[in-house]
């Protein structure tokens, strides 16, 4: 079974062979605050395809590697269910940036379908940090979702969503580590949903 570190490779050699490849742009602002006037302007929409891009990148590295079977749903989204037992489908969403399409990918897991990662979160000339570090946050978010201690746990007030890396919260979550802890353990609660998703590749092997 393939590990992360073929998935990445897998992932830049997909990548490499995409016309969007050649779309890149340094940070506008690397040593200054940005502007107002830059919170409400996107400059250079088009650019943004580089993040559909990325993301079929990763779709075709996934299938290509047989970690996940891949079909087309609603709006054109791409659903992928994983081979692992363990593992939660995900539905790859790519949708429009300021009218230019495939500007945005939104993550998706379980059934029904629940939005855990949206990348970008803000394509405003304030929030561009260059090409590299979009790329490499939209890659932080399939490696969040499927590398395994994925956690989302919400109800009518709250939202967590956990990866091995970290959480994030909104609402009245209450003690947030031991909800996360105690979904990781199996324990359940009637009035939350409870999604828990291993990993979609196997352990990278140390000596």
């Amino acid at each position: 079974m393939a590990t992360v570190v073929d998935v990445r490779r897998a992932v830049d050699a997909a990548w490499a062979a995409r016309p969007e490849h050649d779309v890149s742009w340094p940070d506008p602002h690397p040593d200054r605050d940005p502007l107002t006037e830059e919170y409400s302007r996107v400059t250079d929409p088009e650019r943004y395809a580089v993040v559909g891009a990325r993301a079929q990148s990763w779709i075709d590295a996934l299938v290509a590697l047989g970690l996940a079977d891949a079909s087309v749903v609603e709006d054109g989204a791409t659903r992928l269910v994983p081979r692992a037992p363990d593992a939660l489908p995900l539905t790859v969403v790519v949708r429009a940036l300021d009218g230019v399409p495939g500007g945005v990918v939104d993550l998706l897991v379980g059934d029904p379908a629940a939005s855990v990662d949206v990348q970008p979160d803000c394509g405003c000339d304030a929030c561009d940090s260059g090409s590299a570090d979009l790329l490499e946050a939209i890659d932080d978010a399939f490696v969040g979702v499927l590398g395994g201690g994925f956690v989302l746990i919400e109800s009518e007030r709250s939202r967590i969503v956990a990866t091995a890396d970290g959480w994030s919260a909104t609402g009245a979550t209450g003690g947030v580590d031991a909800a996360i802890a105690a979904a990781r353990r199996g324990e359940r609660r009637p009035d939350r949903r409870t999604l828990v998703g291993g990993s979609w590749w196997a352990p990278v092997m140390t000596r």
